[in-house]
Protein backbone atom coordinates (compact mmCIF):
# COMPACT_ATOMS: atom_id res chain seq x y z
CA UNK A 1 0.00 0.00 0.00
CA UNK A 2 1.14 3.52 -0.79
CA UNK A 3 1.17 6.16 1.92
CA UNK A 4 0.10 8.85 -0.57
CA UNK A 5 -1.15 8.39 -4.13
CA UNK A 6 -2.16 11.30 -6.35
CA UNK A 7 -3.54 10.63 -9.84
CA UNK A 8 -4.26 13.64 -12.06
CA UNK A 9 -4.87 15.87 -9.04
CA UNK A 10 -5.76 19.48 -9.79
CA UNK A 11 -6.80 22.08 -7.23
CA UNK A 12 -8.35 25.33 -8.41
CA UNK A 13 -8.79 28.51 -6.37
CA UNK A 14 -11.29 30.27 -8.58
CA UNK A 15 -9.41 30.72 -11.85
CA UNK A 16 -6.00 30.09 -10.24
CA UNK A 17 -4.38 26.68 -9.97
CA UNK A 18 -2.82 25.48 -6.74
CA UNK A 19 -1.59 22.22 -8.30
CA UNK A 20 -2.16 20.96 -11.84
CA UNK A 21 -2.51 17.34 -13.04
CA UNK A 22 -0.31 16.06 -10.22
CA UNK A 23 0.74 12.40 -10.33
CA UNK A 24 2.71 11.31 -7.29
CA UNK A 25 3.38 8.20 -5.19
CA UNK A 26 4.87 8.18 -1.70
CA UNK A 27 5.75 4.68 -0.54
CA UNK A 28 5.17 3.50 2.99
CA UNK A 29 8.33 3.60 5.07
CA UNK A 30 10.24 6.13 2.99
CA UNK A 31 11.37 9.68 3.66
CA UNK A 32 10.05 11.71 0.75
CA UNK A 33 11.27 15.21 0.00
CA UNK A 34 8.91 17.71 -1.61
CA UNK A 35 10.87 20.68 -2.92
CA UNK A 36 9.75 23.94 -4.41
CA UNK A 37 9.93 27.70 -3.87
CA UNK A 38 7.23 29.52 -1.95
CA UNK A 39 3.97 29.46 -3.90
CA UNK A 40 4.90 26.33 -5.88
CA UNK A 41 1.95 24.28 -4.59
CA UNK A 42 3.58 22.38 -1.72
CA UNK A 43 1.16 23.56 0.97
CA UNK A 44 -1.85 23.00 -1.32
CA UNK A 45 -1.02 19.30 -1.62
CA UNK A 46 -0.37 19.02 2.13
CA UNK A 47 -3.72 20.64 2.94
CA UNK A 48 -5.45 18.15 0.67
CA UNK A 49 -3.65 15.24 2.37
CA UNK A 50 -4.87 16.65 5.70
CA UNK A 51 -8.48 16.91 4.39
CA UNK A 52 -8.45 20.67 4.82
CA UNK A 53 -9.03 20.98 1.07
CA UNK A 54 -10.31 18.56 -1.57
CA UNK A 55 -9.14 18.12 -5.17
CA UNK A 56 -11.09 19.90 -7.90
CA UNK A 57 -10.13 17.06 -10.26
CA UNK A 58 -8.35 13.73 -9.95
CA UNK A 59 -7.99 11.11 -7.23
CA UNK A 60 -6.04 11.41 -3.98
CA UNK A 61 -5.51 8.46 -1.62
CA UNK A 62 -3.84 8.57 1.80
CA UNK A 63 -3.01 5.34 3.63
CA UNK A 64 -5.37 3.50 1.30
CA UNK A 65 -8.36 5.82 1.75
CA UNK A 66 -9.72 7.91 -1.12
CA UNK A 67 -10.15 11.51 0.01
CA UNK A 68 -13.52 12.34 -1.51
CA UNK A 69 -15.23 12.99 1.85
CA UNK A 70 -14.35 13.36 5.55
CA UNK A 71 -12.34 10.56 7.19
CA UNK A 72 -11.91 11.67 10.83
CA UNK A 73 -10.34 8.35 11.80
CA UNK A 74 -7.64 8.82 9.15
CA UNK A 75 -6.37 11.98 10.86
CA UNK A 76 -5.45 9.86 13.89
CA UNK A 77 -2.93 8.01 11.72
CA UNK A 78 -1.23 11.19 10.52
CA UNK A 79 1.04 13.66 12.28
CA UNK A 80 1.22 17.18 10.88
CA UNK A 81 3.58 20.07 11.54
CA UNK A 82 2.39 23.15 9.62
CA UNK A 83 4.78 25.88 8.55
CA UNK A 84 3.06 28.34 10.89
CA UNK A 85 1.72 27.27 14.28
CA UNK A 86 -0.73 28.89 16.69
CA UNK A 87 -1.33 27.75 20.29
CA UNK A 88 -3.27 28.95 23.33
CA UNK A 89 -0.72 31.50 24.61
CA UNK A 90 -1.62 31.28 28.33
CA UNK A 91 -1.09 27.52 28.50
CA UNK A 92 2.30 26.13 29.27
CA UNK A 93 3.89 23.56 26.97
CA UNK A 94 2.91 20.55 29.06
CA UNK A 95 -0.73 21.66 29.18
CA UNK A 96 -0.76 21.88 25.38
CA UNK A 97 0.62 18.35 25.19
CA UNK A 98 -1.96 17.07 27.67
CA UNK A 99 -4.75 18.67 25.65
CA UNK A 100 -3.48 17.05 22.48
CA UNK A 101 -3.11 13.64 24.14
CA UNK A 102 -6.72 13.79 25.38
CA UNK A 103 -7.89 14.64 21.86
CA UNK A 104 -6.34 11.37 20.72
CA UNK A 105 -7.82 9.47 23.68
CA UNK A 106 -4.39 9.08 25.29
CA UNK A 107 -2.72 9.95 28.57
CA UNK A 108 0.39 12.08 28.17
CA UNK A 109 2.48 9.80 30.39
CA UNK A 110 1.71 6.90 28.03
CA UNK A 111 3.17 8.74 25.03
CA UNK A 112 6.81 9.41 24.06
CA UNK A 113 6.24 13.19 24.18
CA UNK A 114 8.50 13.92 27.16
CA UNK A 115 11.27 11.80 25.67
CA UNK A 116 11.11 13.89 22.51
CA UNK A 117 11.08 17.08 24.62
CA UNK A 118 14.34 16.03 26.28
CA UNK A 119 15.99 15.11 23.01
CA UNK A 120 15.03 18.44 21.46
CA UNK A 121 16.10 20.39 24.59
CA UNK A 122 12.63 21.85 25.05
CA UNK A 123 11.21 23.05 28.39
CA UNK A 124 7.51 22.08 28.75
CA UNK A 125 7.07 24.14 31.94
CA UNK A 126 7.15 27.58 30.34
CA UNK A 127 4.17 29.59 29.11
CA UNK A 128 3.68 29.27 25.37
CA UNK A 129 3.57 33.05 24.97
CA UNK A 130 7.16 33.19 26.25
CA UNK A 131 8.47 30.69 23.69
CA UNK A 132 10.71 31.75 20.85
CA UNK A 133 9.81 30.71 17.30
CA UNK A 134 12.17 27.77 17.62
CA UNK A 135 10.55 26.55 20.84
CA UNK A 136 7.06 26.86 19.35
CA UNK A 137 8.30 24.81 16.42
CA UNK A 138 9.59 22.14 18.83
CA UNK A 139 6.21 22.03 20.57
CA UNK A 140 4.49 21.64 17.20
CA UNK A 141 6.80 18.78 16.26
CA UNK A 142 6.23 16.95 19.56
CA UNK A 143 2.46 17.36 19.12
CA UNK A 144 2.77 15.91 15.60
CA UNK A 145 4.67 12.89 16.96
CA UNK A 146 2.85 12.38 20.26
CA UNK A 147 0.38 9.76 18.97
CA UNK A 148 3.09 7.87 16.99
CA UNK A 149 1.55 8.36 13.55
CA UNK A 150 2.07 6.13 10.52
CA UNK A 151 2.55 9.17 8.27
CA UNK A 152 4.34 12.33 9.41
CA UNK A 153 3.91 15.46 7.31
CA UNK A 154 6.41 18.25 7.90
CA UNK A 155 5.96 21.65 6.26
CA UNK A 156 9.17 23.69 6.55
CA UNK A 157 10.07 22.02 9.88
CA UNK A 158 13.48 23.60 10.48
CA UNK A 159 12.57 27.27 10.24
CA UNK A 160 13.47 28.94 13.52
CA UNK A 161 15.66 26.06 14.74
CA UNK A 162 19.35 26.62 15.43
CA UNK A 163 21.85 24.28 13.68
CA UNK A 164 22.41 22.04 16.72
CA UNK A 165 18.69 21.46 17.21
CA UNK A 166 18.31 20.84 13.47
CA UNK A 167 20.93 18.12 13.81
CA UNK A 168 19.02 16.54 16.71
CA UNK A 169 15.78 16.79 14.74
CA UNK A 170 17.26 14.98 11.74
CA UNK A 171 18.68 12.27 14.03
CA UNK A 172 15.25 11.77 15.63
CA UNK A 173 13.42 11.65 12.28
CA UNK A 174 15.95 9.19 10.86
CA UNK A 175 15.49 6.95 13.90
CA UNK A 176 11.69 7.07 13.68
CA UNK A 177 11.89 6.12 10.03
CA UNK A 178 14.52 3.38 10.23
CA UNK A 179 13.47 1.76 13.52
CA UNK A 180 9.76 2.49 13.55
CA UNK A 181 9.00 2.44 9.83
CA UNK A 182 7.34 5.87 9.94
CA UNK A 183 6.68 7.42 6.53
CA UNK A 184 7.87 11.03 6.44
CA UNK A 185 6.69 13.58 3.88
CA UNK A 186 9.19 16.43 4.13
CA UNK A 187 8.25 19.68 2.40
CA UNK A 188 10.93 22.35 2.24
CA UNK A 189 12.61 24.99 0.12
CA UNK A 190 15.95 24.42 1.95
CA UNK A 191 17.42 22.02 -0.56
CA UNK A 192 20.42 20.90 1.50
CA UNK A 193 18.03 19.37 4.05
CA UNK A 194 16.78 16.88 1.47
CA UNK A 195 20.27 15.48 0.95
CA UNK A 196 20.60 14.82 4.68
CA UNK A 197 17.38 12.89 5.15
CA UNK A 198 15.37 11.85 2.11
CA UNK A 199 15.23 8.67 0.00
CA UNK A 200 13.43 10.27 -2.94
CA UNK A 201 12.68 13.84 -3.90
CA UNK A 202 10.04 15.57 -6.01
CA UNK A 203 10.56 19.00 -7.54
CA UNK A 204 7.46 21.17 -8.04
CA UNK A 205 7.13 24.50 -9.81
CA UNK A 206 3.96 26.58 -10.26
CA UNK A 207 1.80 23.61 -9.28
CA UNK A 208 3.38 21.18 -11.76
CA UNK A 209 5.69 18.30 -10.95
CA UNK A 210 9.06 18.65 -12.66
CA UNK A 211 10.62 15.34 -11.65
CA UNK A 212 10.71 12.61 -9.00
CA UNK A 213 14.08 10.95 -8.40
CA UNK A 214 15.94 8.83 -5.91
CA UNK A 215 18.81 10.70 -4.27
CA UNK A 216 21.28 7.98 -5.28
CA UNK A 217 20.04 8.16 -8.89
CA UNK A 218 20.63 11.90 -8.92
CA UNK A 219 24.12 11.33 -7.55
CA UNK A 220 25.03 8.81 -10.27
CA UNK A 221 23.42 10.68 -13.15
CA UNK A 222 24.94 14.08 -12.49
CA UNK A 223 27.62 15.64 -14.62
CA UNK A 224 30.90 16.81 -13.13
CA UNK A 225 31.54 20.49 -12.59
CA UNK A 226 35.16 21.39 -13.26
CA UNK A 227 36.96 24.60 -12.32
CA UNK A 228 40.34 25.18 -13.99
CA UNK A 229 43.03 27.77 -13.31
CA UNK A 230 45.69 27.80 -16.03
CA UNK A 231 49.33 28.82 -15.68
CA UNK A 232 48.68 31.60 -18.20
CA UNK A 233 46.19 34.18 -16.86
CA UNK A 234 43.19 35.38 -18.84
CA UNK A 235 40.53 33.77 -20.98
CA UNK A 236 41.96 30.62 -22.59
CA UNK A 237 38.72 29.13 -23.97
CA UNK A 238 39.77 29.54 -27.61
CA UNK A 239 43.49 29.01 -26.98
CA UNK A 240 42.92 25.52 -25.53
CA UNK A 241 39.75 24.78 -27.52
CA UNK A 242 37.76 24.17 -24.32
CA UNK A 243 34.50 24.32 -26.27
CA UNK A 244 35.15 20.73 -27.35
CA UNK A 245 34.90 19.65 -23.72
CA UNK A 246 31.86 21.82 -23.02
CA UNK A 247 30.21 24.15 -25.57
CA UNK A 248 28.89 26.27 -22.67
CA UNK A 249 32.27 26.70 -20.92
CA UNK A 250 32.65 30.08 -19.22
CA UNK A 251 35.45 32.23 -17.81
CA UNK A 252 34.68 34.15 -14.59
CA UNK A 253 37.74 36.39 -14.73
CA UNK A 254 39.91 33.92 -12.81
CA UNK A 255 38.85 30.36 -13.54
CA UNK A 256 37.32 28.46 -16.43
CA UNK A 257 34.13 26.65 -15.50
CA UNK A 258 32.84 23.69 -17.47
CA UNK A 259 30.44 20.77 -17.13
CA UNK A 260 31.13 17.31 -18.48
CA UNK A 261 29.08 14.12 -18.62
CA UNK A 262 31.99 12.18 -20.11
CA UNK A 263 33.85 9.70 -17.96
CA UNK A 264 36.18 11.48 -15.58
CA UNK A 265 39.11 9.43 -16.87
CA UNK A 266 38.63 10.72 -20.42
CA UNK A 267 38.22 14.33 -19.31
CA UNK A 268 41.34 14.23 -17.15
CA UNK A 269 43.32 12.62 -19.97
CA UNK A 270 42.47 15.59 -22.20
CA UNK A 271 43.10 18.19 -19.50
CA UNK A 272 46.45 16.63 -18.54
CA UNK A 273 47.92 17.91 -21.81
CA UNK A 274 47.22 21.53 -20.80
CA UNK A 275 49.30 23.80 -18.49
CA UNK A 276 47.01 23.67 -15.44
CA UNK A 277 47.90 25.49 -12.24
CA UNK A 278 44.90 24.35 -10.19
CA UNK A 279 41.89 22.12 -10.73
CA UNK A 280 38.77 21.23 -8.78
CA UNK A 281 36.09 18.68 -9.66
CA UNK A 282 32.76 18.18 -7.92
CA UNK A 283 29.24 16.92 -8.46
CA UNK A 284 26.44 19.48 -8.72
CA UNK A 285 24.33 19.84 -5.60
CA UNK A 286 20.63 19.05 -5.36
CA UNK A 287 20.10 22.81 -5.24
CA UNK A 288 21.87 23.30 -8.57
CA UNK A 289 19.87 20.48 -10.14
CA UNK A 290 16.64 22.00 -8.89
CA UNK A 291 17.57 25.44 -10.19
CA UNK A 292 18.36 23.92 -13.61
CA UNK A 293 14.97 22.17 -13.67
CA UNK A 294 13.27 25.38 -12.53
CA UNK A 295 15.00 27.38 -15.26
CA UNK A 296 14.25 24.79 -17.96
CA UNK A 297 10.57 24.64 -16.95
CA UNK A 298 10.35 28.44 -17.10
CA UNK A 299 11.90 28.51 -20.57
CA UNK A 300 9.51 25.77 -21.69
CA UNK A 301 6.52 27.90 -20.74
CA UNK A 302 8.04 31.09 -22.13
CA UNK A 303 8.38 32.73 -18.72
Amino acid sequence: MLAVEAVGVTKLYGSKRGVSDLNLEVRQGEVFGFIGPNGAGKSTLIRMIMQLLYPTEGMLKVLGRTLDHEHPDLRKRIGYLPSEIAFYPHMNGKQALELTARAYGLKLEHTPAMEYAERLQWDPGKKIKSYSLGNRKKLGLIIALLHQPELLILDEPTSGLDPLVQRDLFALLSELNKKGGMTIFFSTHVLSEVEKLCDRVAFIREGKLLRVSRLDELSHSRTHRISILFETPGNQIETYDLGKLDPSVTFDGVQHLLHSSESLQKVLAKLSQLPIKDLSIRRPTIEELFMNDYKDAGEGTGQ
